[in-house]
């Protein structure tokens, strides 16, 4: 989902990546001059007190260094429940949410060791391990929770993302807009300090899911210093994760090392993370130079990277990340989009197989509907026929529509922005190009900046007819993906059937019940077309070859790499990551600012 969208993803920002390649004499001066320690660690621990593996490098070169762009942004946080479109690089590191997340996408014990829903309905209950220490020497209780909870709907902080919990928790859109104080919120200690229980407003079977937002201040310190802002000073800094900062310089370098008083049960084997914070630039010679040990890469990297002994055989991996989808969407209450046909024509002159492959392989997937196989009630074979490649089919809608042969078709702008990930500039054109040859219309590109497109697509009514975007999920569960067209929502196709079937989705506990409703609501939106659903993005991944573990192994989805949400509290790879022995002797600068 897009920083600018309505209902914005709460990612961090994605890694810069374009790059080229330096040469063989560069890669050799640099691995020259890096330090190497060859030497096993296994048998000893690191900072944490964790035994490191077989293979493993010395504890001392247990860090891991990730690479961020600035370009266009303002890192104000390292807080979810601070701000989070401003939080910066390695946020969400001090704390336990109640859930996880595993490899396998499936949500699992954090702070809370078991949950369950009330026998109404209406409210849910967790219950938190115990003996989990604040580093200022407080426990986490359920009063963390609430009291963070609180926060985020408190008018006076205006918090950037309290759509997410508005309309869910009981009381809680009335306390963002001021009617009610926040500590009448649905959100309390149960029976005793270790149990929070979340009342919702309704049935609300998803919210398991949801809690993986739940990553909490400390009651104590909101109290001390009024906002959260007090993590990004390492002298205030208070964490009950097994990381603490030591360095914040938003503009280029952020580090957080061992706690070591954490007391809770994950326990990660790199025990100090390395923000390196670039102005843009190419990301992949800092990658091949050893200044970090992680990128993400374009296609057009990866036909540079093919060319260079170094690099072309290194391991692609490949995973969803938040399974992003670039589709086209339209003002349906505007002609010629108000034309249910028109909009089919346009999805059925689309060859989705063939645009993948000759521009995003390996990439990106096909597109049929709006979900991605794999992600939580998704179907795609129940869609195709309504949106398969069917150049005669979609010539005889525009006629049904009124338009024979494109004629009377009135001139459209077809709106984007570029993003080289989505290789966004050729899609577009390709797009553009098969739509006026199978239909004889008339779409012509506009190219806006990032902040100017989404400005104009959000506008009530919106400013753009027809343009191409993306949206990536906040939680595993159809219900947040399928509700982008939610009536009043990102975009104005508003249908009182298809929302209808989300509530009845959202409240529905049973699985196969839930099942058979998204589907239903997908055929229903593919079926209608309010947008053309284009391909679901793969992200690609190289990792220098000592970055080793289980985090990177392929899922039961067949993806590998590190996977959504990443190295983060929020997943359960903080533990089964881990440096081993630099035997192909990769170039590695260690950076400053760590021991």
């Amino acid at each position: 989902m897009s920083e600018f969208s309505t209902g914005q993803s709460a990612r961090l920002p994605h890694l810069t990546r374009r790059g080229f390649l330096v040469g063989a004499s560069a890669l050799s001066l640099a691995a020259c001059s890096s330090s190497q320690n060859t030497s096993s660690g296994a048998g000893t621990k690191n900072a944490l007190g964790v035994k490191l593996p077989a293979g493993a490098a010395p504890a001392a070169d247990q860090y891991y260094v990730q690479p961020f762009d600035s370009t266009g942004a303002s890192y104000k946080a390292l807080d979810f429940y601070e701000n989070v479109y401003s939080r910066a690089p390695l946020a969400d590191q001090f704390d336990i949410p109640l859930v996880r997340l595993n490899q396998d996408y499936q949500i699992v014990p954090g702070a809370a060791s078991s949950w369950e829903q009330s026998a109404d309905k209406n409210s849910w209950t967790f219950h938190l391990r115990k003996g989990i220490m604040w580093s200022d020497g407080k426990e986490l209780t359920a009063a963390d929770y609430v009291e963070t909870l609180r926060y985020s709907a408190d008018p006076k902080h205006a918090w950037d993302f309290s759509w997410f919990w508005s309309g869910v928790i009981k009381n809680y859109t009335d306390a963002v807009a001021g009617k009610v104080p926040t500590s009448s919120i649905g959100v309390k200690q149960g029976e005793d300090k270790y149990t929070l229980v979340i009342e919702t407003e309704g049935p609300v079977a998803y919210i398991p899911s949801a809690c993986l937002y739940t990553t909490p201040l400390s009651a104590a310190a909101l109290h001390k210093y009024g906002s959260g802002s007090y993590n990004i000073n390492p002298a205030t800094c208070v964490t009950c994760g097994p990381y603490k900062l030591t360095k914040f310089d938003p503009t280029a370098q952020i580090v957080l090392g061992p706690n070591k008083k954490y007391t809770g049960p994950f326990k990660p084997t790199v025990d100090t993370l390395v923000g390196k914070i670039y102005a843009g630039g190419d990301m992949l010679p800092r990658f091949q130079t050893g200044q970090v040990d992680e990128i993400s890469v374009t296609p057009l990297d990866l036909k540079i990277a093919a060319k260079n002994p170094k690099t072309k055989d290194l391991h692609l991996y490949k995973n969803p990340n938040d399974f992003e989808i670039w589709y086209t969407f339209f003002d349906t209450k505007k002609p010629p989009f108000d034309n249910i046909k028109v909009r089919q024509a346009l999805a059925h002159s689309v060859d989705r197989d063939s645009l993948v492959k000759s521009l995003l392989a390996p990439l990106a997937t096909p597109a049929y509907g709006y979900l991605m196989p794999g992600y939580p009630f998704a179907v795609e074979d129940q869609l195709k026929p309504y949106t398969n490649y069917d150049p005669a089919k979609a010539k005889s809608l525009l006629a049904e529509a009124g338009y024979p042969n494109g004629k009377g078709f009135p001139p459209v702008k077809f709106y984007w922005w570029a993003n080289a990930v989505s290789n966004t500039e050729a899609v577009v054109q390709a797009l553009t190009h098969t739509w006026n040859s199978v239909l004889g219309i008339n779409i012509t590109l506009q190219q806006l900046d990032k902040t100017t497109f989404y400005a104009r697509m959000n506008k009530k009514p919106t400013d753009i007819s027809m343009g191409f975007v993306s949206y990536g999920m906040d939680y595993f569960d159809a219900s947040n993906m399928l509700s982008v067209y939610k009536s009043d929502g990102r975009h104005n196709w508003n249908n009182a059937q298809y929302d209808k079937l989300l509530a009845k989705g959202a409240a529905e506990s049973r699985s196969a019940a839930r099942q058979e409703i998204y589907t239903e609501a997908q055929v229903q939106l593919t079926k209608e077309a309010p947008g053309v659903f284009i391909f679901h993005l793969l992200y690609g991944y190289y990792y220098a070859p000592y970055m080793q573990g289980k985090a990177l192994a392929k899922n039961k989805n067949g993806y590998d790499g590190i996977q959504w949400p990443g190295f983060a509290a929020t997943s359960d790879s903080l533990q089964n990551l881990h440096v081993a022995q630099n035997k192909q002797n990769w170039p590695r600068q260690k950076p400053s600012g760590i021991s």
